[in-house]
């Protein structure tokens, strides 16, 4: 059910995406871009910019402080229930580049490596533990939700979200530019830098 909803919005995506090419295809530009591929070029860029994939991760993480006064040690810690969406894509600006071969109507298409360009989580505080001496400030609140965002976007690397979005990004490239009568070649430029969020 899920995939087939997947390839159904994927369809629709290249529909749209193919008739907002058509269009600036169809439309007068000036003389200098009129010839040759360059709306072809633009249009491609702008599903690129699109091809990002989103996935919900939950975690559970344990933060654990400890202040040592004279010879004891006082602890806090607090358990983290997280849950979030983190949306993985490319970072243009970081190398994105299309070469157009008009005789053979084929794009070499190079991008980044995809990377973790945000993360939208939200944290449960649970079980907490600390003493008068030692106890759980506002600044500690912070950075460990700081940390547990992290987390999750590790969390979203290890179930394998660069690699959808490299294959998303694939796909949406390939088809619209079948849908425009090209063929895409998309290669990844892996000594490129990767782009991440910083939770």
């Amino acid at each position: 059910m899920l995939e087939g909803r997947k390839t159904f919005l994927v369809l629709v995506g290249v529909a749209v995406i193919a008739l907002a090419a058509g269009f600036l295809l169809g439309r007068r530009v000036p003389a200098s871009s009129a010839s040759g591929s360059a709306p072809i070029v633009e249009a491609i860029r702008k599903v690129a910019k699109l091809a990002t994939v989103e996935i919900e991760v939950a975690d559970v993480v344990k933060m654990e402080e400890v202040r040592t006064i004279v010879v004891f040690d006082i602890p806090k810690n607090a358990t983290l229930r997280l849950r979030g969406k983190v949306m993985g894509g490319f970072d243009l600006n970081a190398g994105f580049t299309v070469v157009a071969d008009d005789a053979a109507r084929t794009l070499h298409v190079t991008l980044p490596p995809p990377g973790i360009v945000s993360v939208d989580s939200r944290v449960e505080w649970w079980d907490e533990r600390s003493r008068w001496l030692n106890p759980i400030t506002p600044e500690d609140r912070t950075r460990w939700s700081g940390w547990a965002r992290g987390s999750l976007a590790r969390a979203a690397k290890d179930a394998g979200l660069l690699k959808r979005s490299e294959d998303h990004a694939r796909e949406l490239i390939v088809e619209a530019s079948r849908a425009l009568g090209w063929k895409a070649i998309v290669t990844i430029d892996t000594s490129l830098k990767t782009p991440n969020a910083n939770p």
